[in-house]
């Protein structure tokens, strides 16, 4: 054990539930809301001085738990139960060590919730890991910021070999041996990243695709938004099962694009295509 570990002595959980300003759509769902899973964690050092931190996650069950049989609220209900489930296996696990050491202890236990939920609430399906991992990345979250808090430090800054017991072959193999965290992360944080702004399958593109505007004095499609915000990089939402409605809506994002950025005198933006785990093979993808 290192003067540096901690364990972890209390956790909570509470919700937010948030209405969009319009509805997203995405994955081939539309959705017009979301509920936030907060994690407060609190931790104790060698010398029994303690610090808390805060984690926060999307419940994204729409892209988490994507399924055609069950409803929204029942794989809602079904991440929920999760966290709450995941509540004593941090709080009674008794560990002590790094962040990154205590959550791979706990990771084979994040599974067995959705397996219960599945067998209590009879459902039809499986509940997928991913949605145990996406619940449990709030846990985690929080672990890792009230490390740092407890050593006054951003905790991106505790993945060094001052505070980490092993290399990277413990995790990923013996090609790691010898290499540590540290050296894939910067040292120093950036000063300046690019903003993704989301473009949603139902997102209005053009003024002759606003047909309910929203009147709240902010852009109504994406080339106000691009005129206004100075986007250069957009994350496009597309469908992962339908090729040629994503072909032509990235054309129809890039006509637009093009054509503000001309008259902005921009000469270089950026795309990032999000199918949200919806394509079947690599060759759709490509």
């Amino acid at each position: 054990m290192r003067s540096t570990d901690i364990t972890i002595r209390d956790v909570a959980i509470s919700y937010e539930d948030y209405t969009y300003r319009t509805p997203i759509k995405f994955g081939g769902m539309t959705l017009d809301k979301v509920t936030l899973l907060n994690v407060t964690m609190t931790v104790e050092g060698a010398t029994g001085r303690r610090a808390v931190g805060f984690g926060s996650m999307p419940l994204g069950n729409i892209w988490a738990w994507p399924s055609r049989q069950l409803s929204y609220d029942q794989t809602l209900a079904g991440m929920k139960y999760i966290a709450e489930r995941l509540i004593g296996p941090f709080r009674m696990s008794g560990l002590y060590g790094h962040p990154i050491d205590i959550i791979e202890e706990l990771e084979p236990r994040y599974y067995l919730p959705g397996e219960d939920y599945a067998r209590l609430a009879r459902l039809s399906e499986p509940v997928p890991k991913l949605a145990a991992l996406v619940v449990a990345s709030a846990f985690d979250a929080a672990l890792h910021d009230a490390y740092g808090k407890l050593h006054g430090r951003n905790c991106y800054q505790t993945y060094t070999r001052e505070f980490l017991h092993n290399d990277l072959s413990h995790y990923l193999g013996e090609e790691f041996t010898g290499e540590w965290l540290e050296q894939y992360i910067e040292p120093v944080p950036k000063a300046v990243m690019p903003l993704y702004h989301l473009v949603g399958a139902l997102d209005p593109l053009t003024p002759a695709e606003v047909r309910q505007p929203v009147g709240d004095g902010l852009p109504e499609h994406l080339g106000e938004w691009i005129e206004r915000d100075g986007l250069t990089h957009l994350k496009i939402k597309l469908n992962g099962d339908d090729l040629g409605w994503d072909v032509e809506r990235v054309l129809s994002v890039n006509a637009v694009a093009e054509e503000v950025q001309k008259r902005q005198g921009v000469e270089r933006w950026y795309y990032s295509l999000d199918f949200n785990e919806r394509c079947q093979t690599v060759d759709y993808l490509l």
